[in-house]
């Protein structure tokens, strides 16, 4: 029996065409739900040793209450939910014991079609709501925890309470999640942004919702695409054993890696704020991994081709787009009298950096309202900016003479 669907993430952006959500949660909400189907049933192999599984960590930003984020992830979480052989996190699995627990409950077995071995898993999908309870404030443990797990790895030790020392054989976690920007502060320190859990988020920002629906009632049309996704969902959660690239394929991703690997070492990388520079050095894992649900949503075949490569790639730059607001304290006013000043300072000063400037203006200004500056100056055409990653700051370069 054949697939319904030409292509699962097509109709379910189809199927919410009538949401106020912003059409990119809806995109990546349909990505997360296909790598929460998968599990680690399906795998890419990849150099010495490596396996990639399609597990990703996806968080909304957005004001609250603006973007719809809630009603995005409502409607991913329905589709998860709606397999049997899926587990999602209950709406308690808050905080490094729960979600252990969830994880643990979640242990099942299936073959490996090419070694014909039985292998355990405890594959699971988190849908928050609300970032910051599932995240907690602060937690650098736990923050750890989920770094450690991104990578799904055979087996994943720990101490537990009254138990001693305990593990996890085969975890596998795909979460997607929601959030305000002014939350992120409270929920990641600053000692945890740039490397470990955030570069292996990405991060869908909007500003705003896409349309008004004051009212909505479902039409058998959606009706129909509802029951068609679910159908095609379950076949997905069936697909088993590695995917491979054909040649079409390897030979773009290559040429797309080096080309971005020289851009990054030439100090150029696709998002210039210094707190991305590592989810630039792990863009080609990303990719990997939407790759395989890109082939997913329109195929059994576990193969990854072109259109593939090219869809994976397209979402992938649209998110970075705005991805760089992050950070950035969306809709806020910014203060006119100190961007005059430091565009007077580094007018004076012909170049300097951004710890210079920081360190000079550390009493007016904090580093998330130095990155709207930057965007300022960079906009107005007065500024050059370049990033040295490996230094974690950037250099600003006046570039107009006539003030």
């Amino acid at each position: 029996m054949g697939r319904e669907l030409n292509n699962w993430i097509d109709t379910y952006i189809e199927y919410t065409d009538s949401s106020e959500s912003p059409l990119s949660y809806h995109t990546w909400s349909a990505l997360s739900v296909i790598a929460g189907a998968l599990r680690r049933n399906v795998y890419l192999q990849w150099g010495l040793g490596q396996v990639i599984y399609p597990n990703m960590y996806i968080v909304l930003v957005g004001a609250s209450g603006r973007t719809r984020k809630g009603s995005a992830l409502g409607i991913a979480k329905e589709f998860l939910k709606s397999i049997s052989s899926v587990s999602v996190a209950p709406e308690s699995s808050t905080g490094r014991e729960a979600m252990i627990l969830a994880m643990k409950r979640a242990n099942n077995t299936y073959e490996d079609p090419v070694t014909k071995e039985i292998k355990n898993q405890c594959s699971i999908s988190a849908v928050s709501e609300e970032l910051s309870v599932f995240l907690g404030q602060g937690n650098i443990t736990y923050l750890a925890n989920l770094t450690d797990w991104y990578d799904s790895k055979d087996e994943w030790e720990y101490e537990s309470v009254g138990r001693g020392r305990d593990r996890l054989v085969g975890l596998c976690l795909n979460l997607i999640g929601g959030t305000a920007p002014d939350w992120l502060q409270s929920m990641i320190p600053a000692e945890a942004v740039g490397g470990g859990f955030t570069s292996r988020v990405i991060f869908i920002v909007e500003e705003r919702k896409r349309k008004s629906v004051p009212k909505h009632i479902m039409t058998p049309r959606e009706l129909e695409l509802r029951e068609l996704l679910i159908a095609d969902l379950e076949r997905i959660s069936k697909m088993i054993g590695p995917f491979r690239m054909d040649r079409e394929a390897e030979e773009l991703y290559t040429q797309w890696y080096i080309d971005e690997d020289t851009k990054l070492s030439n100090g150029q990388p696709v998002i210039e704020d210094p707190r991305f520079a590592g989810y630039c050095e792990r863009r080609a894992t990303h990719i990997r991994k939407i790759m395989m649900c890109c082939s997913a949503a329109r195929s059994d075949d576990l193969i990854i081709t072109a259109h593939d490569f090219h869809r994976a790639k397209e979402f992938l730059a649209q998110a970075e787009v705005h991805m760089g607001k992050t950070f950035g304290g969306l809709g806020r006013a910014r203060n006119s009298d100190i961007l005059e000043n430091i565009k007077n300072f580094i007018q004076r000063m012909g170049i300097s950096t951004r710890k210079t400037v920081l360190a000079k203006f550390y009493r007016d200004i904090t580093p998330l309202e130095l990155n709207q500056i930057e965007d300022t100056l960079k906009g107005m055409g007065v500024i050059k900016i370049k990033v040295f990653p490996l230094e974690g700051d950037k250099s600003y370069t006046w570039i107009n003479s006539d003030d």
